[in-house]
């Protein structure tokens, strides 16, 4: 088991590579291409769309093709993406990557998720966050990487990186996971996925996982909207330079990065509800903060405080999700991660609006508005009667990874 969470660390921390990399290029992309930030809006929105449509086809794919088979592909895509983008191909050109981008990462990151969750029996929140720690590694040195090779006029090499990244990754899932599977007791490398031998009619409460969407939907777009657009919002209000705006951001990434560490395991013991309650209330209190105060240094450690509370909070929603539906693993995890992946697309949108519509200041509260909307749908998830809780049936062939029937 150990190994098969280290080879899905390694796998999140491509994943996180390949998940930022437009953003880190944005600004050389269309200086290149001589395009403006309306097309730069575009490619997001492909990318956005291939991961939403990936993250929804995971199941299936897995259903059909077996975990390590469905991964290892996702990556081989990774690959054929990125190698693409290191080529230089013609603007137009360029969406068809971006989305094969987005298709493969939120396939990769769907099918590892659940893998890892119907593998554990225990401690699945510490497994989560040891994926979305190693996530936020990846994230943190992609800016860096394409950094250092913009400096020595390179603009595409960080593509040339994560090609073979995600090329080693799928060298090692087509070796590696067999071995694992032999050494768990599966007399296969691969789950018996035929539809004849083996269904199972699943359940999902609809109702609390409705709540839990709505809740995830708003987290995801409050992280995309804080790391995109705080640096612009102390810029105009608190009048910070441009390289203390930047600094807010690498400030935040490590305090999430810190704060996963140890966020599966406060978790555990003091219960997923409380946990996201808990972590919810901090954020709101630190995005509040942010708004009163204009000191750089209460600043910068209001936006740690608000990293730290953030850190836990999407994987932790997850496993909270899949106790409320152990029998519907695929389903249930893909279906958060798509609701997550549609708020980190259209809520950034709204922020931005307002920073425009209204004034930059405008966004943190917002911000701190989604923060309350997140806390209202999680307390819907512990209110709902249970009298009133409608169930909808899903069958799904028995993928068994622990090989218990």
């Amino acid at each position: 088991m150990k190994k098969l969470i280290w080879l899905g660390c390694l796998s999140y921390f491509v994943i996180g590579l390949a998940t930022v990399i437009f953003g880190t290029l944005m600004s050389n992309l269309l200086h290149d291409y001589g395009r403006n930030f309306s097309d730069g809006g575009s490619i997001v929105f492909a990318q956005f769309g291939g991961f939403l449509a990936g993250v929804l086809f995971a199941p299936r794919c897995v259903r059909s093709l077996g975990y390590r088979r469905g991964i290892w592909l996702a990556f081989a895509g990774l690959f054929a993406a990125h190698a693409i983008l290191f080529l230089q191909p013609y603007w137009y050109v360029l969406f068809i990557p971006a989305t094969l981008n987005g298709f493969c990462f939120g396939l990769a990151q769907t099918a590892i998720g659940t893998l890892l969750l119907e593998a554990s029996d225990k401690n699945k929140a510490v497994t989560m966050s040891r994926l979305e720690v190693a996530f936020g590694v990846g994230a943190l040195l992609m800016p860096a990487i394409s950094s250092l090779f913009l400096k020595n006029n390179s603009g595409f090499g960080p593509f040339a990186i994560v090609a073979s990244c995600a090329c080693l990754m799928m060298m090692i899932w087509i070796f590696s996971y067999t071995d694992y599977a032999k050494k768990a007791g599966n007399e296969g490398a691969e789950p018996d996925t035929s539809a004849a031998k083996h269904s199972t009619t699943n359940i999902i409460k609809f109702y609390p996982l409705a709540f839990l969407m709505c809740f995830v939907f708003l987290y995801v777009g409050l992280e995309t909207s804080t790391i995109n657009f705080l640096p612009s919002v102390f810029e105009s209000r608190l009048h910070f330079e441009s390289s203390q705006a930047t600094l807010t951001v690498s400030i935040f990434w490590i305090s999430m990065i810190i704060g996963r560490i140890f966020s599966g395991v406060i978790a555990e013991q003091i219960g997923y509800f409380k946990f996201l309650l808990i972590s919810s209330s901090g954020a709101l209190i630190s995005l509040i903060g942010l708004a009163f105060f204009e000191n750089a240094w209460i600043v910068f450690a209001l936006v740690f405080a608000a990293g730290l509370f953030l850190s836990g909070i999407f994987a932790i929603a997850v496993v909270h999700a899949n106790n409320a539906n152990p029998e519907s693993t695929k389903q249930t995890t893909s279906i958060i991660i798509a609701s997550g992946g549609i708020g980190g697309a259209l809520l950034p949108l709204l922020v931005g609006w307002s920073m425009d519509a209204v004034q930059p200041g405008a966004a943190t509260w917002l911000l701190a508005g989604f923060a309350v909307l997140m806390i209202l749908f999680l307390l819907q998830v512990r209110t709902v009667p249970s009298a009133k809780v409608r169930r909808h049936k899903i069958v799904e062939n028995d993928i068994n990874i622990s090989g218990r029937q």
